[in-house]
This record gives structure tokens, sequence and C-alpha cells, in this order.
């Protein structure tokens, strides 16, 4: 009975043991992730448009109009959106009682933005962003070029005028 004991216990024991030769695997499974994001390189540029008015007191509009600067960004989303914000060029000085038909302290415009091969633009005479829109994942530049200037044909108040276009830029929808 003995010797039938110790031939079962060999038996398993070899059983439980890889046969010579004979590989193995084991896995180490790899994860990892990367947070949908954008960022800007260049975020801010200035653009001096320097004397706004011509000859007779109204808007030069050859001094806003055409004007680009190029903002520098990207975002590793392919859901990744853009929208944009003008905000009118608003005098220091304001129109006076009694002016307000021959002066304003205003010039609008229409600020457009391309990026990854997309237009956008938006009005400075709402305080509301233009609608979200998707670019894509892209890296690059943002042109923001600004047209369509109004002073509502107008004599501009003197003083200095201060204005912007804001760009957003959001990783996903």
């Amino acid at each position: 009975m003995r010797k039938i004991l110790l031939a079962a216990t060999a038996a398993a024991t070899l059983s439980a043991m890889p046969a010579s030769g004979q590989s193995v695997t084991g896995t180490v499974n790899i994860t990892g992730s990367v947070t949908a994001k954008c960022k800007f390189v260049t975020s801010s540029q200035d653009l001096p448009l320097g004397e706004l008015a011509d000859a007779d007191g109204g808007l030069d509009t050859s001094k806003v109009d055409g004007q680009t600067r190029t903002l520098t960004g990207w975002c590793n989303n392919s859901a990744a959106t853009l929208s944009v914000k003008a905000t009118a060029l608003t005098g220091d000085q304001p129109v006076t009682s009694g002016a307000e038909a021959a002066f304003t302290d205003t010039v609008n415009y229409t600020a457009s933005v391309s990026a990854n091969g997309k237009s956008f633009s938006d009005i400075s005479t709402d305080a509301v962003a233009s609608t979200a829109a998707n670019v894509d994942m892209f890296s690059g530049n943002i042109a923001v070029t600004l047209g369509a200037s109004t002073a509502a044909s107008k004599k501009l108040v003197a003083g200095a005028y201060t204005g912007k276009v804001e760009v957003f830029l959001s990783p996903t929808v």
C-alpha cells in the first residue's frame, strides 16, 4: 500500500511541473490615459491702431479693417471647439449730454478668426460670444482679423479707445 501511495504522490508532483522545454506565459497589463486639453502657446497680442479718426472726425475704417494678429495654440481632442467674442472699441471719455446726435465713443467691428482651416466670426455689438464650433484636433496658428468697422456715421469723441477679441478653446463639446 505504501508503494501505491508513494507512486500516486510522485505522479501528482510530476503532473504539476511543466514538461521540460514547455514555455509558460505571464502577462503585465499596462494602461494609461491622456486628458483632453487645449493650450495657447501665444495667448496674447497687442494691436495698436493709432489715430482712429479721419480729417473730418469720423472713423477712418482703414485703421481697423484688415488688421490681423496671430495667436498660436493646440487642442489634443477631436471634439475641440472654438468660439470668439468681440468687444467694441470704447472711448475713455463718454459722449456729453446733448451731443449724442453728432458724436460717439464706440467703434463696432466684426472679429473673424480662422484655425485649422475653419472660420468663425463675432460682431462687437452684442455681449455674447459666437456659438462654439468644432475645430478638431489641431496645433497651429489662430488668425484674428478685424473688419466691417463702423462708428454709425458719427464723429469720434477724443480720448483713448480700448476693445478686445477673446478666443475660447475648449477640448470637448
